[in-house]
């Protein structure tokens, strides 16, 4: 987990990729709580695909340090794929279940039993 925060605050793109199952909307509730000084705008495409226009405008308005965080970016479609570069100019989390092997974007895999563990 510290990983992942030093990373998005250095301003570093990451691709979280994991199997369904592996904890991968677990991490994502507990970053945000390590991210309460930073302005997170969130969009699960899988459940909130039809609110991708309103939220592509409201993130597209913002300014300073913002991370826009894409869950379930494989269900993106070739309209949202087109509005992608103008969210390029914030820090990107994109989590997926495969890589998304984007060559300006660090991977990180969720390791098997990270959840049940508890580690971080």
């Amino acid at each position: 987990m510290k990983q992942l925060v030093d990373m998005l605050l250095s301003r570093q793109s990451v691709n979280l990729h994991a199997p369904h199952g592996r904890g991968r909307r677990y991490i994502l509730q507990r970053l945000q709580l390590q991210l309460v000084d930073v302005r997170v705008r969130k969009i699960d495409l899988k459940r909130e695909q039809k609110q991708w226009d309103v939220w592509c405008e409201d993130v597209s308005c913002l300014s300073g340090q913002v991370i826009v965080i894409i869950h379930n970016i494989e269900f993106l479609t070739a309209k949202q794929k087109s509005d992608l570069p103008r969210l390029r100019r914030f820090v990107l989390l994109c989590v997926s279940v495969l890589p998304m092997l984007d060559e300006g974007m660090a991977l990180i895999e969720i390791p098997i039993g990270l959840v049940e563990k508890g580690e971080s």
